[in-house]
Order: structure tokens, then C-alpha cells, then sequence
């Protein structure tokens, strides 16, 4: 019975990425309804961890506090979509950022490795730090692209959501395959 509950969520999840590869949009703008729903299960497991620890050890009600908050952020997160939206805006400038600077980053290496090329005897020098520096400005350019336009990015970000969900999903049908799992 467990083997047959393994590969159905396995392929449950399968399905539900293939259908999320077709609505990659609409797939991100669940991250935040699912963040929420992340910041909801930590509060009540920090919350029943306080309880049970109090029985044993003194234990600062800050923490307690900390749930409580916690869970009332996730409870709003849930419930309003603005701050669901707030979640998921976030995420794609956070990440744009995060592409610019590493683009950023690839275009300095590749000009202290022309520097290094130009050291070099002539047997040495190459022209690798091109495809360095080409593919730096591209993350760069893409990057401003995604800051203008997070509608680009919000889909790939879908799509690369939707590919995991495909994949875990395959992974749990291979395990679910395994004669070990009653």
C-alpha cells in the first residue's frame, strides 16, 4: 500500500508540473501564497516546540513571541494577495539583483584574466575570457531586462519551479519502485 501511495503522489506531482510548465506565470505567483503557507507550519511547530520544551527547561517567552508573530505574518501572507503579490515581486527583483551582480562579477574576471593573458607567453594566451565577459554582459543585460520587466523572469522562474516539481515527482515514483517499500 505505501509503494502505491509513493508512485501516485509521484505521479500526481508529475502532472501537476506538466501542467505548471504550460502556466509558468500564474505557477510563481503561488510562491508567495506558499511561503505564507511555510512562515504558518514553522510558527505552530516553534509554538508547540516552546510548550513541550517549558516542561523541561526554562525557556524565554521571546521565542514564544517570535512564533506568535511569526504566525500571524504567515496568516496575512495567506489571506491577502497583495502581500502574496509584495512576496513574489520581491523574490523576482531579489533575484534580478542577484543576476545583474553575478553578471557584474563575470565581467570583472574576465578583464583580470585578460590582464593575465597579456602576461603570459604567447603559447599560454587565449581567448577564453571572451566567452566570460560575453556571457557576463549578457547576465548583466538580463538582469535590467527582468528589473523592467519581471514578467520574464516571474515565467522562468515558473518554469524552473514547474521542472523541479517534475522531477521530485519522478524521483518518488523511482523510489516507490523499490521492492523495500511495503
Amino acid at each position: 500500500m505505501k509503494r502505491f501511495l509513493v508512485i501516485l503522489m509521484g505521479l500526481l506531482m508529475v502532472v501537476g508540473g506538466v501542467y505548471c510548465l504550460f502556466t509558468p506565470v500564474t505557477t510563481f505567483l503561488t510562491t508567495g501564497y506558499i511561503v505564507g503557507v511555510i512562515i504558518f507550519c514553522d510558527a505552530i511547530g516553534n509554538i508547540a516546540a516552546w510548550f513541550n520544551a517549558k516542561k523541561y527547561v526554562e525557556i524565554s517567552g521571546w521565542y514564544l513571541a517570535n512564533a506568535i508573530i511569526s504566525l500571524i505574518f504567515g496568516i496575512i501572507i495567506m489571506l491577502s494577495i497583495g502581500m502574496q503579490f509584495a512576496v513574489d515581486m520581491f523574490i523576482v527583483y531579489a533575484v534580478a539583483v542577484w543576476v545583474i551582480m553575478t553578471g557584474i562579477s563575470r565581467i570583472s574576471m574576465a578583464i583580470r584574466m585578460k590582464q593575465l593573458m597579456n602576461k603570459l607567453p604567447k603559447i599560454f594566451n587565449n581567448k577564453k575570457w571572451l566567452g566570460i565577459l560575453l556571457f557576463g554582459i549578457l547576465m548583466v543585460l538580463f538582469g535590467i531586462l527582468c528589473v523592467f520587466k519581471p514578467i520574464v523572469l516571474s515565467s522562468v522562474l515558473g518554469v524552473l519551479i514547474a521542472w523541479f516539481i517534475i522531477f521530485a515527482g519522478a524521483s518518488l515514483i523511482t523510489l516507490g519502485s523499490y521492492t523495500y517499500i511495503d
